[in-house]
């Protein structure tokens, strides 16, 4: 964190008054976000010359005999694994930028890459690696991926739409309710200089996705209302005041869903879910008035011959129709309704089953698709060189001497020795490669005042020999000291330096280095761990609790939310398990098809409750109309069919299809996420066409029917 770097040379600066913090206008200053560059060249040599002590580069003279120039180099421990390989024939440049944003990162990666290609040849190949090239990678894909699945999307919704409307309207005006939603959803996000992230790269085709509901629905009614021979006045107007509440309860619930990701502990989920519920509003606004400007050129559904089987509403009986009575009516009677009781405790069984198979896996790496540049070029990094990612150890001394005791240097040095020396216990190899630290320059000094030789390559035997090599060393090398020691040398930090690996593969490590710690620094100072692998870790082991708290808190809020719409706790009750069991069968799904909870799915669950309570408020609310009437189950069920059984099926549908449309993606984490939900979408409109009447005739069968 920027609290852990304080005071050190690498660490974040304050920007000067009227300065960009962001570095972004790097280019246009005449300056340059790049501190330093560390590689073979002008790596750090301490020497002691005429008298004095010196700090150079390693070739700030020409080399006359490469030979024992390659002996020299191969034989420091310090230059070995930092910016050349063991096999010495692979060199590293470490460019290190001042604190600079996400676009500024994006335009010096760009700038690297621009770069090298100059400079790459047969024999000699240049690539851009590291963690930045990493997130850089990740974000140019999704952002090309983007532009195809929005694409894609559309025209799975505008194909679902045709088929259920027939009409060239009746297409254009749910899209262009989708498309206006979207940008003024992003243009919230600039106004309020919310960044698009790796996150929030998906609200946009999740938009389309779930924006798309509320239009079908009020433009279902109206069509039937028309069909009813209603003027189209009387029609919108009715539709509207038809579906107005349920349209407003299931926009409610799924904002409810994304907002309970309030309560993660990583600010990106935070923030999509911020964004995606305000777009889930925008979309509910924008049916309610884009609707019906559009009405005027919506006609009503062909109406059907005398002789043709309809609806209550005048509809031709088709397919669909047929379909939805005959799933609803496997429970008509009571050995159907022990049928379907039973189906769903053994798929809830199942479902428990895979989910206790559920594993938490976090790599972005393995996002990319097989044989991305990055992929290979971080994993070579990590062979021929060693450590791609790192973690610290901050040490804040107390004492007068801080960092110069002698006796806290040896506990570092132990440490150094004792983290180098992990082996991982699923692969039984070292990760863990150089270390930065002071007790390498104090080192590095004691050696070059006893002509060079390697046996010196220690700590001093004495406290005087301690403050005598720091002292000789902040005078010749202050910058390079300031690097990994506060200015009042109260404050260091060991930075090792680790193989590329997934987060839960990194925790025993964790676990390993708390342990070195407590053991070895104990009481002689204050250690705090952190640096990229230590977060990613400390993110990750907390995914699990943020999966809860999120659903946890979108059930509370929506069953109240289901209360007070329905006005009837039994059948608040009722709606509950439907919208409970598609989440259990994704996250069984996920356990049998080996999905790990990671960034990407970690909020499904939220995420399909919110859409999953979609269907079963519009089929309740229609049920509930007639029950109330005239206490007759069958009748409510038929009507909820008639007036809501289609359009569940086509909304449906449509989120399945444009879900579905991330399967066109080359990321994997895109490509899970869109199967899970689409699988979620008609798990959810099953659910409520089966289970739920099932319910209700047996809670609700014995009341008598009013004539």
């Amino acid at each position: 964190g920027d609290d852990d770097a304080a005071g050190f040379g690498d660490g974040p600066e304050p920007a000067p008054a009227g300065a960009a913090a962001s570095g972004d206008d790097w280019a246009e200053g005449g300056g340059s976000v790049i501190e330093d560059v560390t590689s073979l060249v002008n790596f750090r040599q301490t020497v002691f010359e005429g008298g004095a002590l010196r700090v150079r580069g390693l070739m700030d003279e020409d080399p006359v005999d490469l030979e024992a120039f390659k002996r020299h180099v191969m034989a420091d421990p310090d230059i070995v694994g930092s910016v050349v390989g063991p096999d010495g024939q692979h060199a590293v440049l470490v460019v290190r930028t001042a604190l600079i944003s996400n676009e500024a990162s994006r335009r010096v990666q760009d700038a690297l890459q621009s770069l090298v290609q100059g400079y790459s040849q047969p024999g000699f190949d240049i690539v851009v690696t590291g963690l930045p090239a990493l997130e850089h990678a990740v974000s140019g894909s999704l952002m090309r991926d983007m532009r195809v699945l929005i694409g894609v999307a559309f025209g799975l919704m505008a194909l679902v739409l045709f088929i259920h409307f027939r009409s060239v309207v009746g297409v254009i005006a749910p899209l262009v309710v989708v498309g206006v939603s979207i940008i003024i959803t992003l243009g919230m996000m600039a106004a309020t200089g919310m960044p698009i992230t790796l996150l929030t790269n998906i609200v946009p085709a999740f938009l389309i996705c779930v924006g798309l509901g509320d239009s079908v629905h009020i433009q279902s009614v109206y069509r039937d209302k028309l069909a009813h021979g209603a003027t189209r006045n009387e029609a919108i107007i009715g539709a509207v005041g038809s579906t107005g509440l349920p349209v407003l309860f299931t926009t409610l619930t799924t904002m409810v869903g994304l907002l309970s990701f309030r309560s993660a502990s990583t600010l990106g989920i935070q923030q999509l879910g911020m964004v995606a519920a305000f777009g889930v509003f925008v979309a509910l606004w924008m049916s309610i008035t884009i609707i019906p400007l559009f009405s005027p050129l919506i006609g009503p559904p062909k109406a059907a011959a005398s002789d043709v089987p309809t609806t209550a509403g005048g509809r031709r009986i088709d397919l669909v129709d047929k379909l939805l009575r005959g799933l609803t009516g496997w429970s008509a009677g009571r050995p159907g309704r022990g049928r379907v009781y039973a189906g769903t405790a053994v798929l809830a069984v199942i479902a428990a089953i895979g989910i206790s198979r559920i594993e938490v896996f976090h790599d972005p790496l393995t996002w990319l698709p097989s044989g991305h540049p990055i992929q290979t070029s971080i994993r070579e990094l990590d062979e021929k060189v060693g450590g791609t990612s790192n973690v610290a150890v901050v040490i804040d001394a107390p004492g007068e001497l801080g960092v110069k005791d002698r006796d806290l240097l040896v506990r570092m040095d132990r440490l150094i020795d004792y983290v180098q020396a992990f082996e991982h216990p699923r692969t039984g190899r070292k990760i863990v490669g150089n270390a930065m630290s002071i007790v390498g320059i104090v080192k590095e000094v004691n050696r070059a005042l006893h002509q060079g030789d390697p046996a010196y390559y220690a700590l001093p035997d004495t406290q005087r020999g301690v403050s005598d090599a720091l002292l000789l060393f902040e005078n010749a090398g202050p910058e390079d000291l300031r690097r990994v020691v506060t200015a009042d040398l109260k404050r260091t930090h060991i930075t090792f330096r680790l193989d590329w690996m997934d987060a839960t593969s990194l925790q025993p490590l964790n676990d390993y280095l708390r342990k070195g710690v407590d053991e070895i620094i104990g009481d002689a100072a204050t250690a705090t761990i952190t640096g990229t692998a230590y977060s990613l870790v400390s993110t990750v082991g907390a995914l699990i609790g943020d999966l809860i708290r999120s659903f946890g808190l979108a059930v509370f809020v929506i069953a109240v939310m289901m209360a007070l719409l329905l006005r009837n706790p039994k059948l608040a009750a009722i709606s509950l398990l439907p919208n409970l069991l598609p989440v259990a069968f994704i996250l069984g799904f996920m356990g049998f098809s080996h999905i790990p909870i990671d960034m990407a799915t970690l909020l499904i669950a939220s995420i399909v409750i919110g859409i999953a309570v979609d269907t079963t408020i519009h089929y309740l609310h229609q049920f509930r109309v007639v029950f109330r009437e005239n206490h007759d189950v069958e009748a409510g069920i038929r009507y909820a069919l008639d007036h809501a059984g289609r359009a569940l099926v086509s909304t449906s549908t449509i989120l399945a299809l444009g879900f579905a449309a991330y399967m066109a993606s080359s990321m994997a984490n895109v490509r899970r996420f869109g199967i899970l939900v689409s699988v979620a979408c008609l798990t959810a409109l099953l659910t409520n066409l089966i289970l739920v009447p099932a319910l209700l005739r047996t809670f609700y069968g014995g009341h008598r029917a009013r004539s």
